[in-house]
């Protein structure tokens, strides 16, 4: 048995249209900010993803290179010794020399790592810089809540665009950026 406010659809049985008036809800003060037009349009974070994958395409282009030289000079000096064109001495100097170029391939893997952790390091500041700009950001507007939005997922599905501060809050950002490089 159906309540007097709701009706069904004739079209599909399993949907239910409830009458609301969401007058009451006008002084919730519920506002969202879309993480990712955010997060692909805050210069800051351009800056930190520009410097991260720099970074990080000169070391593993460095590392692929001397990763691939190695291997290399491995096979030759297998060959080598295999047709007895180096001396024991030879062989062990040579040896010596893999073995450190070996040991500096795996400190390039530890810097490798070490990016991916300074990196996380920053991504928790700049998110930190996001909460406390919302938080100043706040004091004039008075906002119960400041939800994110991604199209990635999350916990909020959809917003009415009238409720989005996205572009007022990302140029503020940005400015706050901009005058933090001077």
């Amino acid at each position: 048995m159906s309540k007097p406010d709701e009706q069904k659809s004739g079209k599909d049985s399993s949907i239910v249209h409830v009458k609301f008036d969401p007058g009451h809800l006008k002084n919730s003060k519920i506002v969202f900010v879309n993480a990712d037009t955010l997060y692909s349009n805050y210069v800051y974070v351009k800056d930190l993803r520009k410097e991260s994958a720099d970074r990080q395409s000169r070391l593993e282009s460095t590392f692929t290179q001397k990763r691939d030289k190695l291997q290399q000079d491995y096979m030759d000096l297998q060959q080598k010794a295999s047709q007895g064109k180096l001396s024991s001495d030879q062989a062990k100097v040579e040896d010596e020399s893999l073995m450190k170029r070996k040991a500096e391939l795996e400190g390039m893997q530890k810097q490798m790592t070490e990016l991916a952790d300074e990196m996380q390091k920053k991504n928790t500041v700049m998110e930190e810089k996001i909460h406390q700009y919302l938080k100043e950001y706040n004091k004039n507007s008075h906002y119960s809540y400041i939800l994110s939005y991604s199209s990635l997922g999350g916990s909020m599905l959809l917003g009415t665009d009238s409720l989005d501060i996205t572009r007022e809050v990302l140029n503020g950002l940005n400015e706050q950026y901009k005058e933090g490089k001077k």
